[in-house]
This record gives C-alpha cells, sequence and structure tokens, in this order.
C-alpha cells in the first residue's frame, strides 16, 4: 500500500458474522422473550410475530451489505455461508438468553403452554377422543415435558436448520446486480 493512500479493508465472511452475530442473535433473543411472555401480555405476540416476519430481511441486509462491501464480487455461495454463519452465531446468543429465561425468569413456561394446549383442545369437540390429546396429557401427567435446556438444544436446530434455507433464499436476492443506468 502506498503511503497516502487509503484502501478498504475487506473483511471476511467468518469475521464479518462474528461481528453481525451478536446483533442478531440479540434481535433473535426479542422474539423469542416477546413470544414467551406474549400469554402474559398480549401485545407482545404481534411484536413477536413482526420480529419473526423480519429475521429473513435482517439476514437479507447483512449479506447485501457483504455483497455490496465486496464491490458486487460475492458469489451465492459466499453470502449463503455469511447467512448460515449468522444464523449459528445468532443462534448461540438467543438460545443462550432464552435459556436464562426460561430457567430463571419463566420456570413454569412450558408447563404452562401444555396445560393451555390441553384446555383448547379440550374444548373442539372432534379433538376430545384425539391422539394428540391423550399424549399431550400423558405428558403432562408423566412429567414428560421438555426441560427448558432441551427446549432451547430443540429450537437451536431446528433454527439453524431453518436458517440455511432461509439463507439460501435471501443470498439469491441479495446477490442480484442492480441495473443502474
Amino acid at each position: 500500500m502506498h503511503l497516502g493512500t487509503m484502501e478498504r479493508v475487506k473483511k471476511s465472511i467468518y469475521q464479518r458474522a462474528a461481528e453481525w452475530g451478536l446483533p442478531f442473535g440479540l434481535y433473535m433473543a426479542c422474539t423469542g422473550v416477546a413470544a414467551i411472555y406474549a400469554d402474559l401480555f398480549p401485545p407482545l405476540s404481534i411484536i413477536s410475530l413482526t420480529l419473526l416476519v423480519g429475521t429473513p430481511l435482517l439476514a437479507y441486509y447483512f449479506q447485501r451489505r457483504k455483497f455490496i462491501e465486496d464491490d458486487g464480487f460475492a458469489d451465492f455461495s459466499t453470502l449463503w455461508m455469511l447467512g448460515i454463519l449468522l444464523f449459528i452465531l445468532g443462534t448461540v446468543v438467543s438460545s443462550f438468553i432464552i435459556f436464562l429465561v426460561l430457567q430463571y425468569l419463566r420456570p413454569g413456561f412450558i408447563y404452562e403452554s401444555a396445560q393451555a394446549a390441553l384446555e383448547a383442545y379440550s374444548k373442539i369437540p372432534e379433538m376430545k377422543d384425539s391422539d394428540v390429546l391423550f399424549v399431550l396429557q400423558r405428558m403432562v401427567n408423566e412429567k414428560l415435558l421438555p426441560t427448558p435446556i432441551e427446549a432451547v438444544f430443540n429450537a437451536f436446530w431446528f433454527i439453524t436448520f431453518g436458517g440455511s434455507i432461509t439463507s439460501a433464499i435471501t443470498a439469491l436476492i441479495a446477490g442480484r446486480r442492480l441495473k443502474i443506468k
């Protein structure tokens, strides 16, 4: 590099994912915490749903930002990998927060949700003799509901898999070249 010239330092997708994973994870944690408390404060369900719908848009935003940073030379696989890494790192951050909420702030949430589902299903005439109602009642009676850590780990795998699929779709859109005349 010559003295007096300023070159932009382009960071790898791993560096970018490390930087952007924390805010992405905090965003996802807000989604989860709003969902956990939505039964106590119903407007949180709208907030949670809005944040959930915004998750792919945020992934797209970060992928597009990387595409522009690389002057349009980031290919599909680069953007997809960035998205996958964002979802993995973001899920690690949000999982930790959600675990703390489920374990210490709202320890009865899983049981309360199962009880609410049992109550709702039992009011539907077609569901009275259903296997779903029977299995859920048995899970509650025999204390087979997942613990907070089990619920968080199940969510971790579901979100990272879904995030991989979502990232493939958003990478296709984020990597499109704009035609400017």
